[in-house]
């Protein structure tokens, strides 16, 4: 069956059609494309009118995909996928590697990838690592939305539909003022901590599943918390404490904390059962095939520092 609706689509339809499935909203797809809104708007009419069907419903000012806005959602992310693909391969006939490689990480990975990233990109001049740094909530949200070739996570959902490889360390650890009354001690246990303030990150947050898993694993529920939107954040609020108020603490990525831990700004609390040690791991879809940039910066990633 011949659709000839399909020959009259171009890139730039698929590309504005993405970017409104995205953000939901056409005015933020406009910023994103450098266009305006109506120029948008005409743009997924026209796509609407090829395709004779609706793409969107618009309820309570909230864009929502249709039945067939998803199946074109679908294959228009098939159809970039592939055109990545394309490029590479091309590229790779030339003997070298290039493209842009897009990887989503959980916000603790910042402080990790470069280790990985910079010699990679050294080796092959002609590729670009575009980072999306989300939580970890999010970040599984967008590998359910197959928005990024890679993801690093340290948490990988045991339902099976992601194929995952561990590849570094990640160790959380209990840090807090010097001047802090558990900062003399020479053994914690969990239960010492409760006495105290634990500044955390927001609850999608990879560090803070673990954190509250753990304690649940040791059956204790940590009541007196208070909540901040990043690691660094966590980190100032810490050290800008004034002699009155020294009873904060925080569980936080020790790569996070090093630095001042170095300067002595900072000391690791010894909590029994700590560091908490997990996983970093690479993980894609389960099915999904992966381009030759993705397979060669897996192929870094799990070479043995």
């Amino acid at each position: 069956m011949k659709l000839s609706f399909l020959n009259r689509l171009t890139l730039r339809q698929i590309d504005i059609f993405l970017s409104v499935c995205q953000h939901r909203s056409y005015s933020k797809a406009a910023n994103q494309l450098a266009l305006t809104q109506p120029a948008v708007s005409s743009q997924i009419k026209s796509l609407e009118e090829l395709t004779k069907q609706p793409l969107f419903d618009y309820i309570g000012k909230q864009l929502y995909l249709t039945a067939a806005g998803e199946l074109m959602e679908r294959a228009a992310r098939d159809l970039k996928q592939r055109l990545v693909h394309l490029e590479i391969e091309l590229t790779e006939m030339h003997g070298r590697l290039s493209g842009t490689l897009n990887i989503a990480i959980e916000s603790s990975a910042e402080y990790l990838l470069p280790q990985y990233i910079l010699p990679f990109c050294d080796q092959h001049s002609d590729a670009e690592i575009v980072l999306h740094v989300e939580n970890h909530q999010r970040l599984l949200a967008r590998l359910q939305d197959n928005l990024d070739d890679l993801a690093i996570m340290t948490q990988v959902p045991g339902d099976r539909s992601l194929n995952y490889t561990p590849f570094a360390e990640h160790q959380l650890i209990a840090v807090a003022k010097p001047e802090h009354p558990l900062a003399a001690s020479s053994q914690l246990s969990l239960l010492d901590l409760t006495n105290y303030r634990l500044l955390q990150r927001e609850a999608g947050s990879g560090s803070r599943q673990i954190f509250e898993n753990f304690c649940r694993e040791h059956s204790l529920t940590l009541r007196n918390s208070r909540q901040l939107g990043s690691h660094q954040s966590i980190l100032m609020a810490l050290l800008s404490q004034r002699n009155t108020q020294l009873s904060d603490y925080a569980v936080i990525p020790k790569e996070t904390a090093n630095k001042y831990l170095t300067s002595g700004e900072l000391v690791q609390l010894p909590v029994n059962s700590f560091p908490i040690r997990r996983s970093w791991c690479s993980a894609h879809p389960r099915g999904k095939h992966l381009n030759p940039l993705a397979n060669a910066f897996l192929e870094a990633l799990h070479i043995p520092k």
